[in-house]
């Protein structure tokens, strides 16, 4: 008896050394319909947030024509202008008094901003060095702006749709 039980435990013991966890197996889950998939912009809403909180409204109602800066930042981001571009665009349209329209649109069709900043007479090297500390320091405040827009994007739709900063950007009372 002894022997029998010695052997099932070796055998157990062979088989169990043979098990490789290959990190894909098929969970109690697995064909229960989950989320449908969407992609992750709160990146983009947060830039655009923390960089319009970088630059005077007074600046930004004057560069953008507008009320609503950061909807428009989000525009221009989500229609493929870069980071730093945006930056860059809008440090030109504060020094030329040209609106951001203008020059999102002149932007594309001159393919460059070293071809737009010599149309408006203006260095492009300084410009994008700007740019570069103007959109990284609106990255540094961007995790200030990633918790609130988490929240404030899974309100209901009409709230959301608000132009009025997140209420989860004074967390610090909790």
């Amino acid at each position: 008896m002894r022997q029998l039980i010695a052997m099932v435990l070796l055998l157990a013991a062979s088989t169990a050394a043979a098990q490789v966890y290959l990190g894909a197996e098929v969970g109690p889950d697995a064909f229960l319909r989950g989320e449908e998939a969407r992609i992750d912009t709160s990146g983009e809403d947060a830039f655009a947030w923390a960089l319009t909180a970088e630059i005077s409204s007074a600046t930004l109602c004057e560069v953008f024509g507008s009320t609503a800066p950061e909807r428009e930042a989000l525009r221009y981001l989500r229609q493929g202008i870069y980071r730093q571009e945006l930056a860059a665009l809008l440090l030109l349209s504060e020094k030329t008094a040209v609106p951001f329209k203008k020059l999102a649109e002149d932007l594309a069709a001159e393919k460059s901003l070293r071809a737009l900043a010599k149309k408006y007479k203006a260095d492009a090297m300084t410009l994008f060095a700007d740019g570069g500390r103007l959109k990284a320091a609106a990255e540094q405040r961007m995790p200030l702006f990633l918790i609130a827009v988490s929240t404030f994007s899974s309100l209901a739709p009409e709230v959301a749709g608000t132009t009025a900063a997140p209420a989860a950007l004074t967390q610090d009372d909790e």
